[in-house]
């Protein structure tokens, strides 16, 4: 059985769970905390559950594949759960996102293109596991504007929530950390030391999150701005994994933030 016969087992098996979500109803339940002397309250529906259940079937399967390559057998690649990651939350945003689309026109689309990003993710991580492959950088690019995308989308969704800082916070920090971690783990370095950075990453888009909820601003807008201060922790962490982090890299990348913030601001939906 080859890797992309196992891929499309693992992929096909999602996509069927997806589409059971439209026919299938689990019962809802709701949850009452009073975090910090303040009343919250949770919805845990079944169509979470089910999503929940989806990633974990991703990252089983990625692990299946991973555990093919020479490398991994020869334990020459020890930690290979940063590869479930981009596979886990792709699979998170079809499930939650994909019921609602405004028709099943879309929903089709949806489900066709989330399926094939899902297919191609599983098997690129397993060839960038050998930095000697083919077409690296090319690779490794298409598999960062998937993170990107994935961030925005993530980003978005949990500010429009509208919840309280301790919900849109804390999941904006796990989201940004996993995302970290992901890419960050190309760098070569000890895991610790990766899972660090991540973690720090994290920290700072969640805590920027909470200062946002004062802010009613649009939710693209917000998102778009989330996303733009990601892309530049993480390249500025990049670079100084890399020993080269300098005055002028630094100087780039704050230029680019703060280009960006101006026309998102500027130009963007208020």
């Amino acid at each position: 059985m080859t890797n992309y016969d196992r891929a499309s087992v693992t992929v096909g098996v999602i996509l069927v769970g997806i589409v059971l979500l439209l026919v299938l109803e689990v019962p809802s339940q709701t949850l009452q905390f009073t975090p910090l002397g303040t009343p919250l309250t949770l919805q845990i529906t079944g169509t979470r559950i089910v999503s929940l259940l989806l990633v974990g079937l991703s990252c089983a399967g990625t692990e299946a594949i991973m555990r093919t390559h020479p490398l991994v057998r020869r334990q020459a690649l020890r930690y290979t759960f940063p590869t479930w990651i981009l596979p886990g939350l792709t699979t998170l945003a079809l499930a939650l996102f994909l019921p609602q689309s405004p028709s099943l026109f879309y929903w089709s689309m949806g489900l066709a293109l989330g399926g094939a990003v899902l297919a191609w993710l599983i098997l690129t991580h397993y060839q960038l596991i050998d930095r000697r492959a083919k077409h690296l950088a090319t690779t490794q690019m298409g598999r960062s504007l998937v993170a990107y995308l994935l961030a925005l989308v993530f980003f978005t969704s949990i500010y429009q929530t509208r919840l309280r800082s301790l919900v849109t916070a804390t999941s904006t920090t796990v989201i940004a950390a996993l995302i970290s971690l992901s890419l960050l783990s190309d760098e070569e370095q000890p895991l610790r030391q990766t899972a660090l950075y991540a973690g720090l990453i994290g920290l700072l888009l969640g805590e920027t999150t909470w200062a946002l909820n004062y802010w009613r601003a649009n939710v693209l807008t917000v998102g778009v701005l989330l996303m733009l201060l990601f892309y530049v922790l993480l390249g500025i962490t990049r670079e100084h994994m890399r020993d080269r982090l300098d005055r002028r890299v630094l100087i780039e990348f704050l230029g680019v933030a703060a280009l960006g913030m101006w026309i998102v601001i500027r130009f963007g939906p208020q």
